[in-house]
């Protein structure tokens, strides 16, 4: 999967101050309560290939990485292959209807710390905020894809290689939660986001968990 570094990014959420809202009936738990992902990759030897990779579309699970009333619950992440350039690339993405209800807190790679919140409803728009106003963002050329995607990467590479990402950042459509094959040089080359305007997107519990730097994408 390649990977396309976008210098000066600046998310479009962080100036609109608009994006997906939880419900005002919505209760999400304090941050300080829901445990520090420890992410582990759930998935069939028999399914891998000599590269440690899946070898065909299906599914694996991730451990480790959400909670609902801090008890942990399995992710489910479908995979993509697509061949293009005689090369393999594969999509990971995270299957919200698996964690509904549940909430995630994720170590970033520029030490800050992300915090998710899947509304407890049918086609789930994930939550978030961070805890850096200025976070480093990538642009990502996903399969298929019309344009690149903008992403926010995990600190940790789990097996298979792949790290976590939140992405679709700062475009018309709501965030997604995906898996990316890992880019171990990536961190020191990505340049960071615009900061927040202190009239941006203001931290509630009807937005998202508690933490120190809302952002929310723009819809």
């Amino acid at each position: 999967m390649r990977t396309r570094i976008s210098a000066g990014l600046v998310l479009m959420a962080l100036v609109s101050g608009c994006g997906p809202r939880l419900r005002h009936d919505a209760k999400p738990p304090d941050a300080a309560k829901i445990p520090p992902a420890q992410m582990v990759v759930q998935v069939e030897p028999s399914k891998l290939d000599a590269t440690h990779k899946l070898a065909a579309d299906g599914a694996f699970k991730v451990s480790g990485l959400f909670f609902k009333d801090e008890q942990p619950q399995d992710a489910t992440v479908n995979v993509t292959l697509t061949q293009k350039d005689g090369a393999t690339f594969r999509n990971y993405v995270v299957d919200l209807s698996t964690v509904k209800g549940a909430a995630a807190k994720v170590d970033m790679w520029d030490d800050g710390t992300l915090t998710i919140l899947v509304p407890d409803q049918d086609d789930p728009v994930p939550g978030f905020e961070t805890s850096n106003k200025n976070i480093k963002a990538v642009a990502v050329e996903f399969p298929g894809a019309a344009e690149p995607s903008t992403c926010y990467y995990g600190k940790d590479i789990l097996d298979t290689q792949i790290r976590f990402a939140l992405c679709d950042l700062g475009g018309n459509k709501p965030p997604t939660l995906r898996f990316v094959d890992a880019q171990p040089d990536a961190p020191s080359a990505a340049a960071p986001a615009g900061a927040a305007p202190t009239d941006a997107a203001p931290s509630s519990t009807a937005s998202a968990p508690s933490a120190a730097a809302p952002v929310a994408p723009a819809k």
